[in-house]
């Protein structure tokens, strides 16, 4: 997918996803329910995990711009695609788990 594609799913499931989540803990009648302290953990926990995973595939993105970088035969523009690429994979991780909720809390 590309940072583009990436960044309007992103988007519009994290729209989806917070609204879900607003209404859900906003409401005084659950506000002490597990499910909604199980979702605010939940909610904590993704996104810690979301942020090593995209740290660690920027960091792998940022191995393989060096590896091509040492041949000396990389372009301006390679070297771009490069700088995006580490962006793209330090977001999917986050994306990918904001699409998942959307759906997961679309569904409820």
């Amino acid at each position: 997918m590309g940072a583009a594609n990436l960044s309007a799913s992103a988007a519009v499931a994290s729209a989806v996803t917070i609204t879900h989540r607003m209404i859900l803990m906003s409401d005084p009648a659950t506000a002490w329910d597990v499910s909604s302290r199980g979702e605010a953990m939940r909610m904590i926990s993704e996104k810690m995990d979301a942020a090593t995973q995209g740290s660690l595939d920027a960091a792998f993105a940022v191995g393989r711009l060096a590896i091509n970088s040492a041949t000396g035969k990389m372009s301006t523009d390679d070297v771009a695609h490069g700088l995006l690429a580490i962006g793209v994979a330090a977001a999917r991780p986050a994306a990918r788990r904001a699409r998942a909720n959307a759906k997961r809390l679309s569904r409820t």
